[in-house]
């Protein structure tokens, strides 16, 4: 009878943080920035945005919100949520 003989298969690559790509940090360090410019333009701080998202139905704390922030890493959805919230119209697309 005859035996299979298994190949060993090559491990796939270990992944790499989002943030250690540099295309990546590049883009969230702009998301970031273009959130905070349009805090300041708005006269609104974390507490207000805070509010603002509240009455949305996202809940988050002001504290939370500024550590979110700072830290750049979040969604498309989440800009486009404060961008709302700070009455900011960046696209009008169909809904």
């Amino acid at each position: 009878m005859a035996t299979a003989t298994l190949s060993k298969r090559a491990k796939p690559p270990k992944p790499e943080a989002r943030k250690d790509n540099p295309i990546n940090a590049e883009y969230e360090d702009r998301a970031k920035k273009l959130l905070k410019y349009a805090m300041s333009q708005r006269g609104v701080d974390f507490e207000g945005l805070a509010k603002g998202l509240g009455a949305m139905g996202v809940e988050i704390s002001p504290r939370g919100l500024e550590n979110k922030i700072s830290r750049g890493g979040f969604s498309s959805a989440f800009l486009l949520q404060c961008m709302e919230a700070m009455n900011i119209n960046v696209a009008t697309l169909p809904r």
